[in-house]
């Protein structure tokens, strides 16, 4: 007797989490728009439950961001590949369920990030000359690293090689007000 490929494929792909034990979960694929879905499903999957929904919703938001980033900056045209493709990036995610939250690494082989990218900064904006607001004005982007760091506590990157690593946690907790997140990442910086 068989089984449809989708049910097949759904018993192999998740594994309940053993009673007494916290979730967690690692991942490597390729920076495409596509995998980075199927990684996102199946953290809310594997996560689920684990802490209060808007918890997960903020992991979920926060890695979205970073790596679809990663999708769509970090292709390397200095490393073409055979045949002369660009270079994709490879990326590597581990998130786990501790005591304080739900603490999340990503490491990828593309660009640098921009060190801008990690300073402390508010919403983008452009004021209205005259008071009217123009949307064909407004940014289109730069919203990402500011949600990122009000989404996130203990932010870090560094560069080794040609490997970027960036981790962070999001509190289970009542989240951190955005003048804590500020303080707490100066600190670190400084």
């Amino acid at each position: 007797m068989s089984t449809p490929a989708a049910t097949r494929a759904g018993d192999r792909r998740l594994r309940p989490v053993p009673p007494g034990r916290r979730p967690m979960m690692h991942r490597i694929f390729r920076a495409d728009p596509m995998t980075v879905r199927e990684a996102l499903t199946f953290l809310r999957e594997r996560f689920d439950g684990s802490a209060a929904e808007d918890v997960i919703a903020r992991v979920e938001l926060a890695l979205a961001e970073v790596l679809n980033n990663i999708c769509e900056h970090g292709a390397r045209h200095d490393a073409l590949r055979l045949g002369g493709r660009t270079h994709t990036p490879l990326i590597h995610l581990c998130v786990a369920r501790h005591t304080g939250g739900i603490a999340c690494a990503i490491t990828d082989d593309g660009q640098p990030l921009p060190a801008s990218c990690l300073e402390t900064t508010g919403l983008p904006y452009l004021p209205p000359e005259d008071g009217a607001i123009d949307l064909g004005q407004l940014p289109e982007g730069g919203f990402g690293w500011f949600l990122i760091q009000d989404l996130t506590a203990s932010l870090s990157y560094f560069r080794e090689g040609r490997r970027n690593f960036l981790a962070f946690i999001v509190p289970v907790s009542e989240s951190l007000s955005y003048d804590q997140n500020r303080a707490e990442r100066n600190q670190s910086a400084g």
